[in-house]
């Protein structure tokens, strides 16, 4: 959702251009990919329900509704703790308001990757496997992409590697202050129990999908580049869940997955031109919204090889930000 995971406006107003620009591409990708490939990304749309258990918490939750249902295309209303129930009868009765927002979305991010690249091979694209492992460059150029059995030519150069942005500071002569957030996700089959839309509760979520499990997360964890999901990360996703759906005796997990995610060094995306290379941009550090704000960073990187401007503006996210 464009509307941010939890939060005042002020706290992702810097992306929110970036947000609605992606929710429509996404919106418009939900039948186009499906008619190009066949993949179905199970975009769909549902409510999010923002739980809360305190009165600091319900003073936050307000403040959301207040300017949510300014943005067009969302309707968003506060409701005391019956009142959630009625929507979800599975969560706490401990919960004594909820944060109701209609006009988000999700799907499923493997099925989207697979679309996304049988669709551009499709177009002619070719997609190749391998660690780049050096560049030749001359005069502030890129020229080539070496890999370990490869060389690669290049006219323009797009650096998007998520949380591994940051080894390519040598190459490039800049700073790319990216840091892996590792993040545990579970995926349980709860019976007959089906979450009909998004429970959210101080950064975690639970709902069903359409593979019938029940999706729950997540962790945010600064350990490096490990990817191994931990019986930690496990207990701390299943600690929260229980908080927001404590009926859950007969679950059983069934998916246990890890990821990292690029956070930058002062949280926001970075996307744009490298400013001491010509034909190089990097497009990274969406920490937790990468899947929804992908489809705007690669407009803004299509723009700037294409035309030499982005539609969007940029200047906030440019990479020199940080070369001081």
């Amino acid at each position: 959702s464009p509307l941010g995971e939890a939060g005042l406006a002020q706290d992702i107003l810097p992306e929110l251009a970036l947000a609605r620009q992606a929710m429509s591409i996404h919106t418009e990708w939900a039948k186009s990919l499906s008619e190009l490939t066949g993949v179905d990304t199970q975009h769909r749309f549902r409510p999010a329900l923002d739980i809360a258990f305190s009165e600091e918490e319900v003073a936050l939750g307000k403040s959301q509704v207040e300017w949510r249902s300014k943005e067009d295309g969302y309707r968003s209303e506060w409701l005391d703790g019956n009142q959630a129930r009625e929507i979800v009868p599975a969560i706490s009765k401990g919960v004594v308001g909820a944060a109701y927002t209609e006009g988000v979305a999700d799907l499923d991010p493997y099925r989207l990757t697979l679309a996304l690249a049988q669709a551009c091979e499709s177009m002619g694209a070719s997609i190749r496997h391998g660690e780049v492992i050096g560049m030749d460059q001359a005069n502030g150029k890129v020229l080539t992409i070496l890999t370990a059995n490869d060389r690669i030519q290049c006219e323009s150069l797009v650096l998007a590697m998520g949380p591994w942005s940051g080894i390519i500071s040598k190459w490039i002569d800049a700073k790319v202050p990216i840091r892996p957030l590792k993040g545990q996700i579970l995926r349980l089959d709860a019976g007959d129990l089906e979450i009909n839309c998004s429970v959210g509760w101080q950064g975690s979520y639970a709902c069903t999908k359409p593979d019938g499990l029940l999706w729950t997360g997540t962790t945010e964890e600064d350990v490096g580049f490990n990817e191994t999901p931990t019986p930690s990360g496990r207990d701390s996703v299943i600690e929260s869940l229980t908080k927001m759906i404590p009926n859950l005796e007969e679950a059983r997990i069934v998916e246990h997955t890890a990821c990292l995610r690029p956070l930058s060094a002062d949280g926001k995306v970075i996307v744009g031109p490298v400013q001491n290379r010509t034909n190089v941009f990097i497009a990274s550090g969406t920490g937790r919204k990468g899947i929804l704000l992908g489809p705007a960073l690669g407009e803004i990187i299509c723009d700037l090889i294409t035309f030499g401007q982005s539609r969007l503006d940029i200047e906030p996210f440019r990479l020199s930000r940080f070369q001081n």
